[in-house]
């Protein structure tokens, strides 16, 4: 297994790719669905926020992204999100949420093998893993959906 920090600059890697799907977002399209069955860009952020915070805090982390109906694709297609929040919003969020997450393995250092209190079966060194293909799965979901609205987006 590789190491936690091998792991970690992955998951940064990925974080730093969602970014780039923000470039040029304008406010008005991060809640707005290019269809009913597709989740916004907002929604795809808000999910990727969800499953880190659940993965390090267990949910414990005070965010108008971490809400319940986001956790998966069933529910948040039926019930959705829409805040109050802009691209330059919702993208600050996601990575203050990160930033927290890092902030917490670095508190409470752990190895990969070690098991995860917040993800049964799962180790640390698999959450990681897990995380950065996550947030890669979902960004690509979002250059689609901006695809899909017509937008020109960051050479990706």
């Amino acid at each position: 297994m590789a190491s936690v920090d091998q792991l970690l600059k992955a998951l940064d890697s990925a974080m730093w790719e969602m970014s780039e799907a923000f470039s040029g977002l304008q406010d008005a399209d991060v809640w707005r669905r290019a269809d009913p069955r597709l989740l916004s860009v907002g929604e795809l952020a808000a999910h990727i926020a969800y499953g880190e915070a659940d993965s390090f805090f267990g949910k414990a982390v005070d965010s108008p992204l971490v809400a319940s109906q986001i956790r998966y694709y069933p529910y948040a297609q039926a019930e959705g999100l829409t805040l109050e929040m802009g691209a330059a919003e919702v993208l600050a969020e996601v990575q203050r949420i990160h930033a927290l997450c890092k902030e917490k393995l670095a508190a409470e250092p752990h190895d990969s093998e070690d098991p995860n209190p917040y993800r049964e079966g799962w180790t640390w060194g698999y959450v990681l893993e897990y995380m950065a293909f996550h947030v890669a799965y979902h960004t690509g979901q979002m250059y689609s959906v901006r695809h899909l609205m017509g937008h020109e987006t960051a050479d990706n």
